[in-house]
């Protein structure tokens, strides 16, 4: 097998893997970025071996979402300097990148299966995620959670995007409450965030439903941003509640054109939150949002029931919905819209997509073309990212932008 050599000249310095050598890879942080031309860039990973030259680490894999290959189809892997503790690996990516990675070491009895059936590898891939995955620990910019325990890094080649990392130790200014909505409908409880930019709590406000919640609030929460927008005047103020998807397996379930989640919402959830600070009854005032399976969600649940919500905010929807292996414009949903008859009350309708998804991409533009063709005004943009939620972060802010001011 060929050698692989490394290209940042870093990796050929004499003293590479001293303490001094690490001492200064510790001071930039990684990956190390050096621009190739207008439009790409080198981007060297690196892992330091915890236990040294005599580690038992057979390879350290790595997975930037939207960029390496699924792993049942290629498992991308860093390469060892011989005679020392530094691994590395190497890649090109365009200048704007913004994106999640985690690392994840595997020792030589942790090596994939011989089987090349998808179905092993997968298996072995999940559960190698729950064993070593892990962040950058060399990556200067804050981590974040994929949401089911993997602790991610994130990438940023933007100087412009860094600001998308301001969301750390920020306090927020609006009224913060975080409650337990227990819904009869659904036989469940759930977190729920209600966020108000306003310290008026009389006042009868625009509310925004936020699918997948606990990323809003949590993960990568947005409420910086929302300060910051509605003080300066390009938001209104709003009443905002994050609804936290409990987990996988609910959200697989309640996200996907389920009509009793959307009844829950509005016979339970609506009621409970305006007792608790005023909203608006206005469907023109009343906007929900959320991201791939969710951004299904927010779709159907605005066309359904639009004396509800007339706004919806829909990023990289999954809309090949039910069936993942269908032909685009094959799903359930964009069926639904293509065959029906002509509105008589539209939608204001946000969608936007990644440039780097390949399947999300054309379902998006296949339904954005179906809503407007049955009387919608649909505003649909294409982002420079891919699948993922710290994309999906930078993107809702500007998604709520448009919605909320229209």
């Amino acid at each position: 097998m060929q050698k692989i050599q490394p290209i940042n000249p870093l990796f050929h310095h004499q003293d590479v893997g001293s303490h001094e050598w690490w001492q200064d890879i510790k001071q930039a942080g990684t990956p190390l970025i050096v621009k190739v031309d207008e439009n790409k860039s080198l981007v060297s990973f690196i892992w330091r071996d915890p236990d040294g030259k005599r580690s038992d680490i057979d390879t350290v894999y790595i997975d930037i979402y939207s960029k390496t290959p699924h792993p049942t189809q290629q498992l991308t892997g860093f390469t060892r300097l011989k005679g020392s503790d530094v691994w590395f690996w190497e890649t090109e990516l365009e200048n704007d990148w913004l994106g999640s990675y985690f690392l994840m070491p595997a020792t030589h009895n942790q090596r994939p299966p011989l089987h090349k059936n998808h179905q092993y590898i997968r298996r072995w891939w999940i559960q190698l995620m729950g064993l070593t995955a892990q962040s950058d620990p060399l990556n200067l910019l804050p981590a974040h959670s994929n949401g089911n325990g993997i602790t991610l890094s994130a990438l940023c080649l933007s100087e412009d995007k860094k600001n998308t990392f301001k969301y750390s130790n920020v306090e927020t200014q609006g009224i913060l409450k975080e409650c337990i909505w227990q819904s009869e409908r659904l036989t469940n409880e759930r977190r729920i965030w209600l966020y108000r930019t306003s310290n008026n709590t009389q006042e009868s406000l625009p509310v925004v439903l936020l699918f997948d919640g606990q990323y809003w609030a949590n993960h990568l929460p947005i409420y910086a941003e929302l300060d910051g927008l509605t003080l300066s005047g390009q938001l209104p103020k709003a009443q905002y509640v994050f609804i936290d998807s409990i987990n996988t397996s609910h959200r697989n379930i309640e996200l996907a054109c389920n009509t009793d989640f959307w009844i829950a919402i509005q016979k339970e959830l609506l009621p409970w939150v305006n007792a608790q600070y005023p909203i608006t009854d206005k469907p023109e005032k009343t906007t929900v949002a959320g991201q791939s399976l969710g951004g299904l969600c927010a779709i159907f649940g605005a066309f359904h029931w639009p004396e509800y919500f007339a706004t919806a905010i829909s990023q990289s929807g999954s809309f090949w919905w039910p069936d993942v292996d269908s032909q685009p414009g094959e799903g359930r949903l964009i069926q639904e819209i293509s065959n029906a008859d002509l509105t008589t009350t539209p939608l204001n309708i946000v969608m936007e997509a990644g440039c780097y998804e390949k399947d999300m991409l054309e379902v998006s533009q296949i339904m954005a073309k179906a809503l407007k063709s049955n009387g919608h005004h649909v505003r649909y943009r294409e982002f420079r990212g891919g699948h993922d939620w710290l994309c999906w972060r930078q993107g809702l802010i500007h998604s709520l932008l448009q919605a909320l001011n229209s």
